[in-house]
């Protein structure tokens, strides 16, 4: 099997870097807990052979008895929800203080919160398809740790089934404390994060960051089912040291594979400073304000044959304006100002083939992996009969794929990215990614990567920039170090995912890695490129399956290889990722 062991249907629980609650009163409380404990979280009734099962095996054998009932025309009766608290304590080994402490202090999500996201409601004519998208669904919120939709007891008289939610909360209350060291930079902050305000499934964070750029104090608003509707509503306001950024956004997705229309409306006003990097220093500067709206819809049959086929259009707003930065002096090259008005019309093609894998980029955790055909494709005309300041025709395009090449223990996953603006016969700004990642389990339950992503770029506007450095994963040299028009970075990571399980709040595991990357292309602004740059290196990686975070801390040390005589002989870094 390509995933570790997973116990169902309790799997552990976002860390800030880590749940800070915990670690704090865990001090207090380590003579009562213990060190380290290792083993997973799991009810003391769960048979051994659900214990050893895999979650791709679980999955398969849940399938197959929901495919049964599909088959024999079942309709849904009774819908049972469980919502189980952070911790166990009926387990002996969290039956402790803190443990205690924290499910009376944690706010455990309301029924009908968990009802809003479900597909399916009691009376429906019984679909695997809904009830496992259900699962996918419910784990995507960050305030659930695990879910399970399973069949519960089918009555042939009515030839009806009920159905069993089970879901375990996360720890959602988050003081974050950020103290964080990347390719030779350090930023800290300070916040406090809720994502599930009052057990409702409302995320709301206020937070202050420095950083390399900006200072930043930022309060963000999240609800995606609005007024227990299937719209949502995203608002995120930030005062800036340099500037502000107001983005908001409300309408009505397409939320599930078999969702007939979506209606969606986005607005942003940003204000900043623009820097220019060469050599991981600043080299140019100037201001940049954007204003952004749009409005779109969309269309679908729904799924069809294993299938979604959205048909997509919508009307774009999108002006950018430029001028010198008053402290830092006239501008190397100043961007030109664009405003850009026009409708658009595009497709997507999503195809609905999952798996359930865990130990990939997190620890502790189910991790659903898409592997259909993910494909989206859109074109708009800007004129100046829409008050355009140009004729131009807009191109985006994006796709993603994944494969099990050999079978179980194999994992291989695509992804392009495509961006141009046609303007009189010429192609600009064009911008086009690759990424291609390999995975295979080795020495057992741990997992080799290679990861490979190129970027070409062509006759860029002034104010973008390829480059590679310690914040793009070339982990032994500043950030912002290298910078052309196309770039080539490879990743080679071996992973290791302990059974450490320090005060069952914190996954720990390691890697060893080697990072090489090149930049090419000519920018009249930059040095000459220093050809290939690599590194050797290793590190820690700390997770809490209990936080709503799902994050993980990164301890680094890289070595860079044959670096120039001004890059440190080794980059110490601490960084919080959404990976392993």
């Amino acid at each position: 099997m390509f995933d570790r062991l997973r116990e169902l249907p309790r799997v552990p629980p976002r860390s800030g870097p880590l749940p800070l609650t915990f670690a704090l009163v865990g001090l207090v409380a380590a003579p009562d807990l213990g060190a380290q404990e290792s083993g997973t979280d799991g009810p003391a009734a769960e048979s051994t052979a659900t214990q050893e099962a895999g979650p791709e095996a679980l999955s398969a054998q849940q399938t197959a008895a929901l495919e049964a009932l599909e088959l024999r025309g079942a309709t849904i009766g009774a819908i049972n929800i469980q919502i189980d608290n952070v911790f166990n304590t009926s387990d002996p080994a969290e039956d402790k203080r803190l443990y205690r402490w924290a499910n009376n202090v944690h706010v455990t999500t309301r029924p009908s919160v968990v009802e809003e996201v479900l597909l399916f409601e009691s009376g429906d004519a019984l679909s695997a398809q809904l009830i496992a998208e259900s699962e996918r669904l419910l784990r995507d919120r960050r305030y659930v740790a695990d879910a399970t939709i399973t069949p519960g007891a089918y009555d042939p008289a009515t030839n009806t089934t009920a159905l069993n939610v089970w879901m375990r909360d996360a720890w959602s209350l988050e003081p974050d404390l950020k103290l964080s060291r990347t390719g030779g930079e350090n930023e800290f902050g300070i916040g406090l994060s809720e994502d599930n305000l009052f057990g409702r499934g409302k995320s709301m964070t206020l937070s202050y960051e420095s950083n390399v750029d900006r200072d930043i104090r930022f309060f963000g608003y999240r609800d995606a089912n609005l007024f227990g509707s299937r719209k949502q509503l995203n608002a995120n306001i930030l005062d800036m040291s340099d500037g502000h950024q107001y983005a908001f956004a409300v309408g009505r997705p397409f939320y599930s594979l078999d969702t007939r229309w979506s209606v969606w409306s986005d607005l942003l006003d940003d204000e900043r400073v623009d820097a220019i990097y060469d050599l991981g220093e600043v080299i140019d500067e100037f201001r940049h304000e954007t204003r952004v709206l749009s409005v779109q819809g969309g269309r679908s049959r729904g799924l069809v044959d294993g299938v979604a086929l959205r048909w997509l259009a919508g009307l774009n707003f999108e002006e950018d304006e430029f001028e010198p930065n008053p402290s830092f002096g006239p501008p190397l090259l100043l961007p030109e100002d664009r405003r850009l008005i026009y409708p658009w019309g595009g497709i997507q093609w999503i195809g609905d083939d999952w798996r359930e894998m865990s130990d990939l980029n997190d620890m502790g955790r189910i991790e659903d992996v898409a592997l259909g055909l993910n494909l989206m494709t859109r074109i708009g005309a800007a004129t100046p009969k829409l008050d355009s300041d140009r004729r131009a025709t807009v191109f985006d395009f994006r796709a993603d794929r994944g494969w099990e090449p050999g079978g179980d223990g194999n994992l291989a996953l695509f992804s392009a990215r495509a961006e141009t603006r046609e303007e009189d016969g010429e192609l600009l700004n064009t911008i086009v990614s690759l990424s291609g990642r390999y995975m295979h389990r080795n020495f057992g339950d741990e997992l080799f990567l290679v990861n490979l992503h190129t970027v070409f770029a062509n006759h860029l506007d002034a104010e973008n920039q390829v480059m590679i450095g310690g914040d793009t994963n070339l982990r032994g040299y500043p950030l912002r170090y290298q910078t052309g028009e196309r770039s080539v970075l490879v990743n080679i990571e071996q992973r290791f995912y302990t059974d450490l399980y320090a005060f069952r709040l914190i996954r720990i595991g390691y890697a060893f890695f080697l990072d090489a990357g090149r930049v090419t292309g000519d920018d009249p602004r930059m040095t000459p490129n220093l050809g290939t740059l690599y590194n050797l290196g290793m590190g820690l990686r700390l997770t809490s399956p209990r936080s709503s975070s799902n994050s993980v801390v990164h301890v680094d040390f890289a070595f860079p290889i044959n670096a120039p005589a001004d890059i440190d002989s080794v980059q110490f870094i601490i960084e919080r990722k959404a990976t392993f």
